[in-house]
């Protein structure tokens, strides 16, 4: 599978959008039409306000699995993951493919599951662009989120976009053949990082970029006094992989603090 070229120890980073249960659910398996094609999601369905999982780049719902069961005997919340348009299970309408059109379609997803109108995000990496678009096209509905190593709109410059996008020219046929989520991701670089700047204001990488990519997530952070930005030292981009415990304790009292206001 095709990713983005990331590799460094990075962080857990925390974003408050807005201040503001212990019984074992089963996983159930579903599609979801949206229009012109279907979305498959996972969901442990439980009371209260649910928890939204967005995946980074090249990767489907299946990076979250192992976190759903300890989480769901923590909170008794209700737990959502999807594959996005193109990946896993779900089905792609490659003429309308956009951050900006997937965004709209999980809103239209959610509010056929079931949830109207308040939600709580887990986003890594390039999925954190997803949620911020979704925070800022349902304001006041996204009591909290917890960020793990996003894209921060400090450090995705348009150049640098451009940039990645090039890195894959001459791969672009064999990651159509393989990922059409992914090929479609490629091809709109640099529109969803248009996007990016536009809801978030002004990645992980090798270094001399990993210092730089650490130093933009703590800008972001500082840019407003409802986020919150932590540092998990000896982890990997994929922070949930290597500390799990780390991750399911800062989601539970994130939750717990918006949630229940």
């Amino acid at each position: 599978m095709y990713r983005l070229k990331y590799n460094l120890l990075l962080s857990v980073f925390l974003l408050l959008t807005l201040p503001g249960l212990a019984v074992k659910a089963q996983l159930r398996d579903t599609m979801v039409n949206v229009g012109n094609h279907s979305l498959h999601f996972t969901l442990m369905e439980e009371k209260g306000i649910p928890i939204v999982f967005e995946s980074g780049a090249g990767n489907d719902a299946s990076v979250w699995r192992k976190l759903l069961e300890p989480l769901s005997s923590k909170l008794g919340a209700p737990l959502i993951t999807y594959d996005r348009a193109g990946f896993g299970k779900s089905e792609i309408d490659t003429v309308n493919i956009s951050l900006t059109n997937e965004v709209k379609d999980l809103k239209t997803a959610l509010q056929q599951l079931g949830y109207r109108d308040r939600y709580f995000f887990v986003a890594h990496s390039f999925g954190g662009n997803y949620t911020m678009k979704f925070v800022t096209n349902n304001p006041g509905q996204v009591v909290g989120t917890v960020m793990i190593d996003i894209v921060s709109p400090y450090l995705m410059t348009m150049e640098r976009s451009k940039s990645l996008k090039s890195e894959y020219a001459s791969e672009l046929d064999n990651i159509k053949k393989e990922s059409l989520g992914f090929y479609h991701l490629v091809l709109n670089y640099e529109a969803s990082t248009a996007v990016l700047h536009e809801v978030a204001g002004k990645s992980p990488f090798e270094e001399p970029d990993r210092s730089l990519f650490i130093a933009a997530l703590k800008k972001f952070a500082d840019q407003k006094n409802n986020r919150r930005y932590l540092l998990a030292q000896n982890a990997e981009h994929h922070v949930f992989y290597d500390e799990p415990d780390l991750v399911m304790d800062e989601i539970v009292k994130l939750y717990q603090k918006t949630a229940f206001e």
